[in-house]
């Protein structure tokens, strides 16, 4: 069946070439805008992507500033224990300022290895961070402990990145590293570590927030259990205020969840808004296109339908013989492109970001050529021979 298709198809080469060209065209952009949105797509599902989900934090404001709390420290943490007994709670983190990812960035500061300095996030953080934000992420090593903190020489993990720009290779655990003046001795590596898609990996630096300067303040991330959110809200703000004065304190329940849709997608749904107006306009174009010349052809072979349904064939097989017309031709038209991208795209285990982009504009390509021939095809298979016959007279 598909020998004589690719010879009816020959025989009507001229009239097909149009058609032929503009899916060339079309499975040209399909690739570029594919490729084009696969690096942040491929970057999201990398390891090393800051996960908020079901993260909340929360912030105080003193509402009255000429009696301020100085013990209100305190009474957080005395929230923060209460909500380790509740239900709804998974884990708390406690953290310094900057630990928690939000929308304004994070603490930079010197790290000092050697003699020379580098520019580093700096991370003070407790023992549950890790897995609030970065599971499984540790290539060397250990998370540290909260009790670590006490030791002469604390903990520290730092990143790839950073060990990279320091030069170390193999394995670093047990070099030492000074910050604000302290020191302390690497204790793991962070495979690789993002804020943020469209970033490089950042240079980071995790160290115990009890080694963090004591006049820092204390920040507190409470991952909830899924779909117990609401609960959680309710009990959190009954909970604070029964430890602070209304008339002195108010408090702020910031929801981490939305992070990563505004924040770590924003290039993906930029790259979406970028590429969809334009894309969509091309293959409404182009639909509009193939199925007129697919329908004109149809018309044109009525009587030759109608004379092979006279003979035996079944409207089915009538049908398929027009939408695989179609497929074969539109499956030709994508060789140019996928060869170009064979030339550009060396394959590798981990380079399978490409390899789903190119994948998808096929798959996408397949269906723009069914559905443009659907119609003239099922037209085709309810042809009466007796009329298509007469109509060619």
């Amino acid at each position: 069946m598909i020998r004589h298709i690719l010879r009816l198809m020959w025989n009507r080469k001229r009239s097909l070439a149009w058609i032929f060209v503009e899916q060339i065209l079309v499975f040209a952009v399909m690739l570029w805008a594919f490729t084009y949105l696969s690096e942040p797509v491929s970057k999201y599902f990398s390891k090393g992507i800051i996960r908020t989900e079901n993260i909340f934090s929360f912030n105080l404001n003193r509402i009255d500033e000429t009696n301020p709390d100085k013990e209100y420290n305190i009474h957080a943490h005395n929230v923060v224990e209460s909500m380790k007994q509740w239900q709804s709670v998974e884990l708390i983190s406690m953290n310094r300022p900057g630990a928690i990812p939000d929308l304004s960035g994070s603490r930079a500061d010197s790290v000092i290895f050697g003699e020379r300095r580098y520019r580093a996030l700096t991370m003070y953080c407790d023992e549950n961070y890790h897995n609030l934000f970065l599971p499984g992420l540790i290539s060397h090593g250990e998370w540290f402990s909260d009790a670590d903190a006490s030791l002469d020489i604390p903990p520290a993990l730092i990143t790839q990145q950073l060990a990279d720009q320091m030069g170390l290779t193999g394995n670093p655990i047990g070099q030492t590293i000074q910050c604000r003046g302290r020191i302390y001795r690497i204790s793991g590596i962070i495979e690789i570590f993002f804020f943020r898609i469209g970033q490089n990996p950042n240079s980071a630096v995790f160290m115990p927030s009890m080694t963090a300067p004591e006049d820092w303040e204390w920040e507190y991330a409470i991952k909830c259990k899924p779909r117990m959110e609401e609960d959680f809200s309710k009990a959190f703000f009954a909970e604070f205020y029964r430890n602070f004065p209304r008339d002195q304190f108010s408090v702020e329940l910031v929801d981490y969840s939305q992070y990563n849709d505004t924040m770590v997608f924003f290039e993906i749904i930029a790259g979406i808004y970028f590429l969809g107006v334009p894309v969509a306009f091309l293959l409404i174009f182009a639909f509009m296109g193939t199925f007129g010349v697919v329908w004109m052809q149809t018309k044109k072979r009525i009587s030759e339908m109608g004379l092979r349904i006279a003979f035996g064939c079944t409207p089915a097989r009538m049908m398929l013989t027009v939408i695989l017309e179609n497929l074969i031709l539109t499956t030709i038209a994508m060789l140019p492109g996928l060869i170009v991208v064979g030339m550009l795209y060396a394959y590798s285990p981990e380079g399978w970001e490409w390899t789903v982009a190119v994948g998808a504009a096929v798959v996408c390509m397949w269906l723009f050529s069914v559905v443009s021939a659907w119609y003239p095809a099922w037209k085709a298979a309810k042809v009466e021979p007796v009329e298509a016959l007469k109509s060619n007279q």
